[in-house]
Protein backbone atom coordinates (compact mmCIF):
# COMPACT_ATOMS: atom_id res chain seq x y z
CA UNK A 1 0.00 0.00 0.00
CA UNK A 2 1.42 3.35 -1.06
CA UNK A 3 1.86 5.82 1.78
CA UNK A 4 0.32 9.24 1.29
CA UNK A 5 3.21 11.70 1.33
CA UNK A 6 2.73 15.44 1.38
CA UNK A 7 4.72 17.67 -0.98
CA UNK A 8 8.00 19.02 0.35
CA UNK A 9 6.66 22.57 0.63
CA UNK A 10 3.67 21.36 2.66
CA UNK A 11 5.87 19.27 4.96
CA UNK A 12 8.26 22.16 5.59
CA UNK A 13 5.35 24.55 6.21
CA UNK A 14 3.79 22.06 8.64
CA UNK A 15 7.08 21.58 10.49
CA UNK A 16 7.71 25.34 10.67
CA UNK A 17 4.14 25.94 11.86
CA UNK A 18 4.37 23.29 14.58
CA UNK A 19 7.72 24.61 15.80
CA UNK A 20 6.44 28.19 15.79
CA UNK A 21 3.28 27.10 17.63
CA UNK A 22 5.28 25.40 20.37
CA UNK A 23 7.68 28.32 20.82
CA UNK A 24 5.04 31.04 20.61
CA UNK A 25 2.69 29.18 22.96
CA UNK A 26 5.48 28.86 25.51
CA UNK A 27 6.24 32.55 25.06
CA UNK A 28 2.57 33.46 25.45
CA UNK A 29 2.33 31.57 28.73
CA UNK A 30 5.50 33.32 29.90
CA UNK A 31 4.01 36.70 28.99
CA UNK A 32 0.74 35.88 30.82
CA UNK A 33 2.67 34.81 33.90
CA UNK A 34 4.84 37.94 33.82
CA UNK A 35 1.83 40.25 33.40
CA UNK A 36 -0.08 38.53 36.20
CA UNK A 37 2.94 38.63 38.50
CA UNK A 38 3.49 42.33 37.79
CA UNK A 39 -0.17 43.09 38.46
CA UNK A 40 -0.07 41.14 41.73
CA UNK A 41 3.02 43.07 42.82
CA UNK A 42 1.22 46.32 42.06
CA UNK A 43 -1.77 45.12 44.10
CA UNK A 44 0.55 44.22 46.98
CA UNK A 45 2.02 47.70 46.95
CA UNK A 46 -1.48 49.17 46.89
CA UNK A 47 -2.48 46.94 49.83
CA UNK A 48 0.47 48.22 51.84
CA UNK A 49 -0.51 51.81 51.13
CA UNK A 50 -4.14 51.19 52.06
CA UNK A 51 -3.15 49.35 55.26
CA UNK A 52 -1.08 52.35 56.31
CA UNK A 53 -3.94 54.70 55.47
CA UNK A 54 -6.36 52.63 57.59
CA UNK A 55 -4.06 52.69 60.62
CA UNK A 56 -3.43 56.41 60.25
CA UNK A 57 -7.16 57.07 59.95
CA UNK A 58 -7.80 54.98 63.05
CA UNK A 59 -5.10 56.87 64.96
CA UNK A 60 -6.76 60.13 63.94
CA UNK A 61 -10.07 58.94 65.41
CA UNK A 62 -11.85 58.33 62.11
CA UNK A 63 -14.40 55.56 62.35
CA UNK A 64 -14.46 53.32 59.29
CA UNK A 65 -17.63 51.89 57.75
CA UNK A 66 -17.89 49.68 54.65
CA UNK A 67 -15.56 50.27 51.75
CA UNK A 68 -12.18 51.89 52.19
CA UNK A 69 -9.94 52.02 49.17
CA UNK A 70 -10.19 49.43 46.42
CA UNK A 71 -9.21 46.23 48.28
CA UNK A 72 -11.04 44.19 50.93
CA UNK A 73 -9.93 44.98 54.48
CA UNK A 74 -10.65 44.24 58.12
CA UNK A 75 -9.87 46.41 61.13
CA UNK A 76 -9.51 44.03 64.06
CA UNK A 77 -9.08 44.86 67.72
CA UNK A 78 -6.44 43.08 69.76
CA UNK A 79 -9.04 40.76 71.27
CA UNK A 80 -10.19 39.60 67.82
CA UNK A 81 -13.28 41.75 67.49
CA UNK A 82 -13.78 43.13 63.96
CA UNK A 83 -14.24 46.86 64.28
CA UNK A 84 -14.74 47.56 60.56
CA UNK A 85 -14.58 45.55 57.34
CA UNK A 86 -15.26 45.83 53.65
CA UNK A 87 -18.34 43.85 52.54
CA UNK A 88 -16.17 41.34 50.67
CA UNK A 89 -14.10 40.64 53.79
CA UNK A 90 -16.80 40.52 56.48
CA UNK A 91 -16.84 36.72 56.66
CA UNK A 92 -13.08 36.30 56.45
CA UNK A 93 -11.33 35.17 59.60
CA UNK A 94 -8.19 37.20 60.02
CA UNK A 95 -5.33 35.16 61.45
CA UNK A 96 -2.87 36.57 63.94
CA UNK A 97 0.01 38.49 62.39
CA UNK A 98 2.95 36.44 61.29
CA UNK A 99 6.57 37.26 62.01
CA UNK A 100 7.63 35.77 58.67
CA UNK A 101 6.80 37.41 55.41
CA UNK A 102 5.49 35.14 52.64
CA UNK A 103 7.29 35.53 49.34
CA UNK A 104 4.18 36.69 47.55
CA UNK A 105 3.77 39.57 49.99
CA UNK A 106 6.86 41.36 48.87
CA UNK A 107 9.06 43.27 51.27
CA UNK A 108 7.74 43.66 54.83
CA UNK A 109 9.11 46.10 57.44
CA UNK A 110 9.45 44.86 61.03
CA UNK A 111 9.50 47.69 63.58
CA UNK A 112 10.45 47.44 67.21
CA UNK A 113 7.17 47.76 69.22
CA UNK A 114 8.97 49.46 72.11
CA UNK A 115 10.09 52.42 70.02
CA UNK A 116 7.82 52.55 67.02
CA UNK A 117 4.20 53.25 66.40
CA UNK A 118 3.51 49.94 64.75
CA UNK A 119 4.57 47.25 62.29
CA UNK A 120 3.40 46.04 58.89
CA UNK A 121 3.46 42.24 58.62
CA UNK A 122 2.51 39.68 55.99
CA UNK A 123 -0.17 37.09 56.68
CA UNK A 124 -2.07 34.54 54.64
CA UNK A 125 -5.85 34.45 54.42
CA UNK A 126 -8.64 32.84 52.45
CA UNK A 127 -11.51 34.87 51.09
CA UNK A 128 -14.37 33.17 49.24
CA UNK A 129 -12.25 30.09 48.50
CA UNK A 130 -9.52 32.23 46.99
CA UNK A 131 -6.07 32.13 48.54
CA UNK A 132 -4.71 35.63 48.96
CA UNK A 133 -1.95 37.46 50.73
CA UNK A 134 -2.88 39.97 53.39
CA UNK A 135 -0.83 42.93 54.52
CA UNK A 136 -1.42 43.66 58.22
CA UNK A 137 -0.68 47.05 59.73
CA UNK A 138 -0.39 47.06 63.52
CA UNK A 139 -1.21 50.34 65.21
CA UNK A 140 -0.20 51.49 68.67
CA UNK A 141 -1.75 54.69 70.08
CA UNK A 142 1.69 55.94 70.90
CA UNK A 143 4.74 55.42 73.01
CA UNK A 144 5.70 52.08 74.43
CA UNK A 145 3.25 49.25 74.55
CA UNK A 146 1.74 48.48 77.96
CA UNK A 147 -1.18 46.50 79.33
CA UNK A 148 -3.67 49.36 78.94
CA UNK A 149 -2.89 49.91 75.30
CA UNK A 150 -5.60 48.99 72.78
CA UNK A 151 -4.06 47.54 69.65
CA UNK A 152 -5.81 47.54 66.30
CA UNK A 153 -4.68 45.57 63.30
CA UNK A 154 -5.67 46.41 59.75
CA UNK A 155 -5.73 43.52 57.26
CA UNK A 156 -5.83 44.45 53.58
CA UNK A 157 -6.21 41.43 51.28
CA UNK A 158 -4.27 41.25 48.03
CA UNK A 159 -6.93 39.83 45.72
CA UNK A 160 -6.05 38.36 42.28
CA UNK A 161 -9.12 39.94 40.73
CA UNK A 162 -7.27 42.81 39.08
CA UNK A 163 -4.51 40.52 37.84
CA UNK A 164 -7.02 38.02 36.44
CA UNK A 165 -8.94 40.84 34.77
CA UNK A 166 -5.80 42.18 33.10
CA UNK A 167 -4.78 38.72 31.90
CA UNK A 168 -8.31 38.03 30.63
CA UNK A 169 -8.28 41.25 28.62
CA UNK A 170 -4.84 40.34 27.25
CA UNK A 171 -5.74 36.75 26.22
CA UNK A 172 -7.68 37.51 23.00
CA UNK A 173 -4.86 39.63 21.63
CA UNK A 174 -2.17 37.26 22.88
CA UNK A 175 -3.64 34.02 21.52
CA UNK A 176 -4.92 35.73 18.40
CA UNK A 177 -1.40 37.01 17.78
CA UNK A 178 0.02 33.52 18.33
CA UNK A 179 -2.42 32.01 15.83
CA UNK A 180 -1.73 34.75 13.29
CA UNK A 181 2.04 34.44 13.72
CA UNK A 182 1.90 30.65 13.29
CA UNK A 183 -0.18 31.03 10.13
CA UNK A 184 2.18 33.68 8.73
CA UNK A 185 5.27 31.60 9.52
CA UNK A 186 3.77 28.48 7.90
CA UNK A 187 2.67 30.45 4.83
CA UNK A 188 6.08 32.12 4.55
CA UNK A 189 7.83 28.75 4.84
CA UNK A 190 5.57 27.23 2.17
CA UNK A 191 6.06 30.19 -0.18
CA UNK A 192 9.83 30.31 0.31
CA UNK A 193 10.15 26.55 -0.19
CA UNK A 194 8.00 26.62 -3.32
CA UNK A 195 10.09 29.44 -4.76
CA UNK A 196 13.31 27.64 -3.86
CA UNK A 197 12.11 24.41 -5.48
CA UNK A 198 10.78 26.10 -8.62
CA UNK A 199 14.09 25.60 -10.49
CA UNK A 200 13.97 21.92 -9.54
CA UNK A 201 10.52 21.59 -11.12
CA UNK A 202 11.79 23.40 -14.21
CA UNK A 203 14.73 21.00 -14.41
CA UNK A 204 12.37 18.05 -14.00
CA UNK A 205 10.14 19.32 -16.83
CA UNK A 206 13.13 19.81 -19.14
CA UNK A 207 14.56 16.40 -18.25
CA UNK A 208 11.15 14.80 -18.82
CA UNK A 209 11.03 16.30 -22.29
CA UNK A 210 14.46 15.09 -23.35
CA UNK A 211 14.08 12.49 -26.08
CA UNK A 212 16.06 9.29 -26.24
CA UNK A 213 18.28 10.47 -29.10
CA UNK A 214 21.07 12.96 -28.27
CA UNK A 215 19.84 16.44 -29.22
CA UNK A 216 22.04 18.66 -27.07
CA UNK A 217 19.20 19.74 -24.76
CA UNK A 218 20.51 20.89 -21.40
CA UNK A 219 19.00 22.10 -18.14
CA UNK A 220 18.93 25.82 -17.40
CA UNK A 221 21.44 26.62 -14.68
CA UNK A 222 20.23 29.15 -12.05
CA UNK A 223 22.18 32.39 -11.80
CA UNK A 224 22.80 32.09 -8.06
CA UNK A 225 25.89 30.00 -7.22
CA UNK A 226 24.04 27.71 -4.80
CA UNK A 227 23.23 24.01 -4.44
CA UNK A 228 20.64 24.14 -7.24
CA UNK A 229 23.20 25.50 -9.68
CA UNK A 230 25.60 22.74 -8.64
CA UNK A 231 22.81 20.19 -9.19
CA UNK A 232 22.03 21.59 -12.64
CA UNK A 233 25.73 21.56 -13.56
CA UNK A 234 26.07 17.95 -12.42
CA UNK A 235 22.95 16.87 -14.31
CA UNK A 236 24.14 18.65 -17.47
CA UNK A 237 27.48 16.87 -17.19
CA UNK A 238 25.62 13.59 -16.80
CA UNK A 239 23.50 14.37 -19.88
CA UNK A 240 26.67 15.11 -21.82
CA UNK A 241 28.15 11.77 -20.80
CA UNK A 242 24.91 10.00 -21.72
CA UNK A 243 24.85 11.73 -25.12
CA UNK A 244 28.48 10.81 -25.73
CA UNK A 245 27.84 7.21 -24.70
CA UNK A 246 24.77 7.05 -26.92
CA UNK A 247 26.71 8.41 -29.88
CA UNK A 248 29.50 5.90 -29.28
CA UNK A 249 26.98 3.10 -28.98
CA UNK A 250 25.25 4.11 -32.19
CA UNK A 251 28.58 4.35 -33.99
CA UNK A 252 29.64 1.01 -32.54
CA UNK A 253 26.43 -0.66 -33.72
CA UNK A 254 26.84 0.84 -37.19
CA UNK A 255 30.49 -0.24 -37.35
CA UNK A 256 29.64 -3.73 -36.10
CA UNK A 257 26.91 -4.06 -38.71
CA UNK A 258 29.36 -2.89 -41.36
CA UNK A 259 31.98 -5.38 -40.21
CA UNK A 260 29.47 -8.22 -40.17
CA UNK A 261 28.07 -7.34 -43.57
CA UNK A 262 31.33 -8.05 -45.39
CA UNK A 263 31.82 -11.71 -44.34
CA UNK A 264 28.10 -12.37 -44.63
CA UNK A 265 28.05 -10.98 -48.15
CA UNK A 266 31.10 -13.09 -49.02
CA UNK A 267 29.39 -16.18 -47.61
CA UNK A 268 26.23 -15.57 -49.61
CA UNK A 269 28.22 -14.90 -52.77
CA UNK A 270 30.21 -18.13 -52.41
CA UNK A 271 27.04 -20.15 -51.82
CA UNK A 272 25.19 -18.52 -54.72
CA UNK A 273 28.09 -19.11 -57.13
CA UNK A 274 28.42 -22.72 -55.98
CA UNK A 275 24.73 -23.31 -56.49
CA UNK A 276 24.57 -21.54 -59.88
CA UNK A 277 27.74 -23.12 -61.29
CA UNK A 278 28.30 -26.45 -59.58
CA UNK A 279 30.44 -27.75 -62.41
CA UNK A 280 32.60 -24.63 -62.86
CA UNK A 281 33.45 -24.21 -59.14
CA UNK A 282 34.59 -27.30 -57.23
CA UNK A 283 32.72 -27.88 -53.95
CA UNK A 284 36.01 -27.93 -52.05
CA UNK A 285 36.74 -24.33 -53.01
CA UNK A 286 33.23 -23.22 -52.07
CA UNK A 287 33.46 -24.95 -48.69
CA UNK A 288 36.90 -23.50 -48.06
CA UNK A 289 35.60 -20.01 -48.79
CA UNK A 290 32.58 -20.56 -46.56
CA UNK A 291 34.82 -21.88 -43.77
CA UNK A 292 37.10 -18.85 -44.01
CA UNK A 293 34.25 -16.38 -43.77
CA UNK A 294 32.58 -18.37 -40.98
CA UNK A 295 35.79 -18.23 -38.97
CA UNK A 296 35.95 -14.48 -39.52
CA UNK A 297 32.38 -14.16 -38.26
CA UNK A 298 33.12 -16.33 -35.22
CA UNK A 299 36.23 -14.30 -34.42
CA UNK A 300 34.36 -11.03 -34.80
CA UNK A 301 31.51 -12.24 -32.58
CA UNK A 302 34.02 -13.33 -29.93
CA UNK A 303 35.76 -9.95 -30.06
CA UNK A 304 32.44 -8.15 -29.70
CA UNK A 305 31.53 -10.26 -26.67
CA UNK A 306 34.94 -9.60 -25.14
CA UNK A 307 34.52 -5.87 -25.63
CA UNK A 308 31.06 -5.92 -24.06
CA UNK A 309 32.35 -7.94 -21.10
CA UNK A 310 35.32 -5.60 -20.62
CA UNK A 311 33.10 -2.51 -20.78
CA UNK A 312 30.70 -3.81 -18.12
CA UNK A 313 33.25 -5.49 -15.88
CA UNK A 314 33.72 -4.18 -12.36
CA UNK A 315 37.08 -3.68 -10.72
CA UNK A 316 37.99 -6.82 -8.81
CA UNK A 317 40.41 -7.57 -6.03
CA UNK A 318 42.51 -10.15 -7.88
CA UNK A 319 46.30 -9.89 -7.88
CA UNK A 320 48.76 -11.42 -10.31
CA UNK A 321 52.45 -11.28 -11.15
CA UNK A 322 52.61 -9.10 -14.27
CA UNK A 323 56.15 -10.26 -15.12
CA UNK A 324 55.09 -13.90 -14.98
CA UNK A 325 52.01 -13.25 -17.14
CA UNK A 326 54.15 -11.50 -19.77
CA UNK A 327 56.55 -14.46 -19.92
CA UNK A 328 53.64 -16.89 -20.29
CA UNK A 329 52.11 -14.87 -23.15
CA UNK A 330 55.43 -14.79 -25.03
CA UNK A 331 56.07 -18.48 -24.47
CA UNK A 332 52.94 -19.50 -26.32
CA UNK A 333 53.32 -17.56 -29.54
CA UNK A 334 55.52 -17.22 -32.58
CA UNK A 335 56.39 -13.94 -34.26
CA UNK A 336 57.77 -12.79 -37.60
CA UNK A 337 60.16 -10.33 -35.88
CA UNK A 338 62.18 -10.68 -32.66
CA UNK A 339 60.59 -9.61 -29.36
CA UNK A 340 62.98 -8.14 -26.80
CA UNK A 341 61.73 -8.58 -23.23
CA UNK A 342 62.82 -6.66 -20.13
CA UNK A 343 61.07 -7.63 -16.89
CA UNK A 344 61.96 -7.87 -13.20
CA UNK A 345 61.70 -11.09 -11.26
CA UNK A 346 58.26 -10.16 -9.95
CA UNK A 347 55.76 -7.34 -10.50
CA UNK A 348 52.59 -7.77 -8.40
CA UNK A 349 49.64 -5.90 -9.91
CA UNK A 350 45.95 -5.48 -9.07
CA UNK A 351 44.39 -7.24 -12.06
CA UNK A 352 43.10 -10.70 -12.93
CA UNK A 353 45.74 -12.79 -14.73
CA UNK A 354 43.37 -13.61 -17.60
CA UNK A 355 42.58 -9.93 -18.20
CA UNK A 356 46.26 -8.99 -18.15
CA UNK A 357 47.11 -11.82 -20.54
CA UNK A 358 44.45 -10.52 -22.95
CA UNK A 359 45.79 -6.95 -22.70
CA UNK A 360 49.40 -8.01 -23.33
CA UNK A 361 48.33 -10.35 -26.14
CA UNK A 362 46.35 -7.64 -27.94
CA UNK A 363 49.15 -5.07 -27.59
CA UNK A 364 51.69 -7.61 -28.78
CA UNK A 365 49.55 -8.59 -31.80
CA UNK A 366 49.18 -4.94 -32.74
CA UNK A 367 52.94 -4.31 -32.38
CA UNK A 368 53.91 -7.40 -34.40
CA UNK A 369 51.49 -6.40 -37.15
CA UNK A 370 53.16 -3.00 -37.59
CA UNK A 371 56.80 -3.63 -36.58
CA UNK A 372 59.55 -3.37 -39.20
CA UNK A 373 62.45 -5.17 -37.50
CA UNK A 374 61.68 -5.82 -33.83
CA UNK A 375 59.31 -5.32 -30.88
CA UNK A 376 60.27 -4.31 -27.31
CA UNK A 377 58.24 -5.40 -24.29
CA UNK A 378 59.24 -3.91 -20.90
CA UNK A 379 57.84 -4.33 -17.40
CA UNK A 380 58.87 -1.74 -14.79
CA UNK A 381 57.84 -1.22 -11.18
CA UNK A 382 57.83 1.95 -9.03
CA UNK A 383 54.69 3.16 -7.28
CA UNK A 384 52.76 1.33 -9.98
CA UNK A 385 53.32 -1.47 -12.46
CA UNK A 386 53.99 -0.35 -16.04
CA UNK A 387 53.94 -2.59 -19.11
CA UNK A 388 55.19 -0.97 -22.34
CA UNK A 389 55.03 -2.45 -25.84
CA UNK A 390 57.07 -0.67 -28.55
CA UNK A 391 57.31 -1.32 -32.30
CA UNK A 392 59.57 0.36 -34.85
CA UNK A 393 56.97 0.54 -37.58
CA UNK A 394 55.33 3.58 -39.09
CA UNK A 395 54.64 6.21 -36.42
CA UNK A 396 51.23 7.65 -35.58
CA UNK A 397 50.11 11.28 -35.65
CA UNK A 398 48.85 13.30 -32.69
CA UNK A 399 45.33 13.20 -34.12
CA UNK A 400 45.36 9.41 -34.01
CA UNK A 401 46.56 9.14 -30.39
CA UNK A 402 43.03 8.69 -29.00
CA UNK A 403 41.18 7.56 -32.11
CA UNK A 404 43.32 4.42 -32.22
CA UNK A 405 41.43 3.10 -29.17
CA UNK A 406 37.99 3.41 -30.77
CA UNK A 407 36.34 0.16 -31.95
CA UNK A 408 36.83 -0.87 -35.61
CA UNK A 409 39.36 1.90 -36.29
CA UNK A 410 41.99 1.01 -38.90
CA UNK A 411 44.48 3.82 -39.47
CA UNK A 412 46.36 2.03 -42.25
CA UNK A 413 44.29 2.31 -45.41
CA UNK A 414 46.23 -0.55 -46.97
CA UNK A 415 45.08 -2.98 -44.31
CA UNK A 416 42.14 -5.11 -45.37
CA UNK A 417 39.69 -6.95 -43.19
CA UNK A 418 41.32 -10.15 -44.26
CA UNK A 419 44.79 -9.23 -42.98
CA UNK A 420 44.26 -6.38 -40.56
CA UNK A 421 42.19 -7.93 -37.78
CA UNK A 422 38.86 -6.72 -36.44
CA UNK A 423 39.97 -3.32 -35.15
CA UNK A 424 38.81 -4.22 -31.62
CA UNK A 425 42.07 -5.30 -29.99
CA UNK A 426 43.15 -1.94 -28.56
CA UNK A 427 39.59 -1.04 -27.53
CA UNK A 428 39.29 -4.31 -25.58
CA UNK A 429 42.72 -3.80 -23.99
CA UNK A 430 41.82 -0.30 -22.77
CA UNK A 431 38.46 -1.41 -21.37
CA UNK A 432 40.11 -4.28 -19.48
CA UNK A 433 42.75 -1.96 -18.04
CA UNK A 434 40.12 0.59 -17.00
CA UNK A 435 37.96 -2.11 -15.37
CA UNK A 436 40.98 -3.13 -13.26
CA UNK A 437 41.48 0.46 -12.09
CA UNK A 438 44.38 1.13 -14.46
CA UNK A 439 44.95 2.99 -17.71
CA UNK A 440 46.20 2.29 -21.22
CA UNK A 441 47.69 5.10 -23.29
CA UNK A 442 49.75 5.78 -26.36
CA UNK A 443 52.73 7.02 -24.35
CA UNK A 444 55.07 7.77 -27.26
CA UNK A 445 54.56 8.41 -30.96
CA UNK A 446 58.10 7.67 -32.21
CA UNK A 447 58.67 4.82 -31.85
CA UNK A 448 55.08 3.82 -31.26
CA UNK A 449 54.74 2.78 -27.60
CA UNK A 450 51.63 1.67 -25.76
CA UNK A 451 51.86 1.59 -21.94
CA UNK A 452 49.59 -0.03 -19.39
CA UNK A 453 49.63 1.45 -15.87
CA UNK A 454 48.33 -0.79 -13.07
CA UNK A 455 48.10 -0.42 -9.30
CA UNK A 456 50.97 -2.04 -7.43
CA UNK A 457 49.96 -4.85 -5.07
CA UNK A 458 51.82 -5.52 -1.84
CA UNK A 459 51.76 -9.28 -2.28
CA UNK A 460 51.64 -11.26 -5.48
Amino acid sequence: MTRLRLPIAARIALAAGLLAAVLLTAGAFAVRAAVRSAQLRATQELAGVEATQITEATRAGVRLYGEFGSLPYQLVRDDGVVIAAAPAAETAVAPPPSTEASQSAGEVWHLDPATAAGARLAVSSTLRASSMTGVAAEDLPGGARDKSTTVYRAYVLVTPTAADRVVASLDPFLWGGVALAVALIAATAATATSRALRPVEQMRAVADGIAGAPDGTRLTEPDAPDELRALATTLNAMLTRIDDATVRQQRFIADAAHELRSPLASLLAALEVGRAHPDALPPERTLARVETEARRLAGLAEELLDLASASSGARGGEICDAAEVVREVLAGRTSRVPVEVSAPGTAPAHIAPGALARIVGNLLDNALRHASTHVELAVTVDDSVHISVTNDGESLSDADAERIFEPFVRLDASRSRDTGGTGLGLAIARELATSAGGTLELSRLVPTTFTVHLALAQHA
